[in-house]
This record gives structure tokens, sequence and C-alpha cells, in this order.
């Protein structure tokens, strides 16, 4: 077990300066180019600033306790993170439902009586709401229904998916189904239909302008682009939860079946979308992009506010004028 814990340790330290490296860049992109702080981005943002908390707070007590091979906190420490990690996780997750959500509303229904769908005020609302709903499904373990414990090797803490009885089985169930099952449905639902509307405005594009026009490019481009942020963003958080999700509800009903490695890595998996998350960010929006390039090297770049939806900013229009002819 040695090895397992030095090989733990250097992955929880990788884990922890990146998480807090790569956040903490992107929210001073944020913070210092308030213009990119529209609606869609404040999403990003609340991801952004969860990720950075959790890198910051909770990975040097996992990293620590990994080098020594032993949980080094306590039962209250222990309680302590498995409610830090859960609700930092549970927030980013529901944001990024947030940021479908915001897709589909923009993209599918764009004006309604000439004002736009998705306004500040509704993401900064929605945002405030995803913050207490994951902030109730964090507390109530401490409140008695289900408890946080130790989990894998003995170095973090999570919910108890291996105790059974009915308080623990219960609460796991319907975490498992409200903040992994639901939003995944809703995140697949939004992109998908974002994607069919604009793939049927190319379609129009192509028989009112022609192929080669420039409205018909553009919005084929948006296409594209389009296709490209649901299957990265869906992609990702497929990735990061559905291994701990899996893993947790087969440990509800049979202990037996998973090793404490075998707990612990889709455990860590999990942990690591706050390392990959800013990636996605920078490298799928191209006016983050150059801010932070701006932010980096001390350019002197003008910076635009990100449109999430297309990154060309001609999106909207296309799609005004498509529906119109």
């Amino acid at each position: 077990m040695k090895a397992v814990f030095i090989v733990l340790t250097l992955f929880s330290c990788v884990l922890g300066i990146t998480g807090v490296l790569l956040n903490f860049l992107v929210c001073l992109v944020y913070f210092t180019n308030t213009k990119l702080l529209d609606a869609p981005n404040l999403f990003i943002l609340n991801i952004t600033l969860g990720d950075l908390l959790y890198s910051l707070v909770a990975l040097p007590m996992l990293a620590a306790s990994n080098a020594r091979g032993e949980w080094l906190f306590g039962d209250a420490g222990c309680t302590a993170y498995g409610f830090i990690t859960t609700f930092f996780a549970l927030g980013s997750m529901m944001h990024l439902v947030g940021a479908a959500y915001e897709r589909y509303t923009t993209i599918c229904k764009l004006f309604d009586d000439g004002e736009a769908q998705f306004s500040r005020k509704k993401a900064l609302i929605l945002s405030g709401f995803f913050w207490c709903y994951s902030f109730i499904w964090s507390i109530l373990p401490i409140l008695g229904w289900s408890s946080y414990v130790q989990e894998g090797v003995g170095t973090s803490c999570s919910i108890d998916w291996e105790s059974g009885g009915v308080e623990n089985v219960s609460y796991a169930a319907c975490l498992t189904l409200f903040c992994y099952a639901l939003p995944v449905a809703v995140i697949v639902f939004c992109f998908y239909k974002s994607y069919r509307t604009v793939q049927k405005l190319s379609e129009q594009a192509r028989g009112h302008w022609g192929e080669n026009s420039t409205v018909t490019q553009e919005t084929i481009a948006a296409e594209s682009k389009m296709a490209r942020i649901a299957v990265v963003m869906t992609t990702g958080f497929i990735f990061a939860w559905t291994p701990y999700a899996i893993t947790s509800t087969v440990a509800m009903y049979n202990p037996d079946l998973i090793s404490d490695i075998g707990a612990t890595i889709p455990a860590y998996i999990a942990k690591s979308s706050a390392c990959y998350n800013p990636f996605i960010y920078v490298f799928m929006y191209r006016k983050l992009r150059k801010a932070m390039k701006k932010l980096l090297f001390c350019g002197r770049t003008r910076v635009h506010p990100i449109n999430v939806q297309t990154g060309t900013g001609t999106s909207a229009q296309t799609h005004n004028n498509t529906t119109k002819g």
C-alpha cells in the first residue's frame, strides 16, 4: 500500500497545484475584464470559483493524508472535508446544467417580444438557486440523513455509500437521481435541442442564400461550434461523474464488490474535473483565450465579451435573419 499512497500523494498534489493555478487565472481574467461577465459567462465564473475554492481548501487535506497514509483530521475534519467536497462538486455540476439551459434558451427561444430571453439578472438568480440546491444536499448528511465517512483507502471522506440501512441507502439513491441522473438528462436534452436548432438554421440558410453565401457559412460555423461545445462539455461531465456514480451505486447494494482501490479511483477521476474544466473554457472560447494571453503576456489586445454560443458574435443576427426569412 505504500506505493499506492505515494502515487495518490503525487496525484493529489498535481491536482491541487494545477486546480489552484488554472482556476485562479480564469477568475482573474473575468475580474479584470468585467465586460466578459455577461449572462452565460456567469455560470462559467461560478464553476471556476467553486473549483478554485475546492482546490484551495480540500485538496491540501487530501495530499497531507495521502502522504501519511491515513486520514489526519479526525471525525470533525472528515465531516468538514466531505461537506466541502460535496458542496463544491454539486455546485459545479448544477452550473453546468445552467450553462446548458442558457444555450437552449438563447438558441431555441432567442427573443420574446423583442427582448432577450436570458438576462444577466436571470443568470444570477439561477446561480443563487444552484448554490442553495447544492448546500441543501450537502448539509443533509450533517443533519442526520446519512453521514460523511472515510472512503476508499481511507485518506478522504465522502457520503456513506457502503453501510446500508434505510437512511444511507435512501439518501444515496436520491442524491444519485437528483444530482447526477437528472442533471445529465437536462444537459443532454438542452445541448441536443440547441444543436438541432442551429442545424435547421444551416439548412434554411442553404435553401435561401446558397451553399457559398456569407450567411450560410456563418451559420454552418455556428453549427460546428455548437456541436463542439455540446460534445466537450457533456463528455467532460459524464467522464468525471459516471464512474463515481456507478461505483457508488454498486457499493450501496453490495459493498464487497468494490475494493478500497476500486472505490478510490473513480473518486479521483471526479476530483480531476477541477483541473480540466479551465482547459475546456480556455480552449473552447476564443475570446477568453485571448484575454488569458493578454493577462499572461501583458498584451494590449482589445478584449470583447465572450459569445459562448458561437464564439463569432454573429449567430444571434444569423438566427434572427434566418427565422424571419
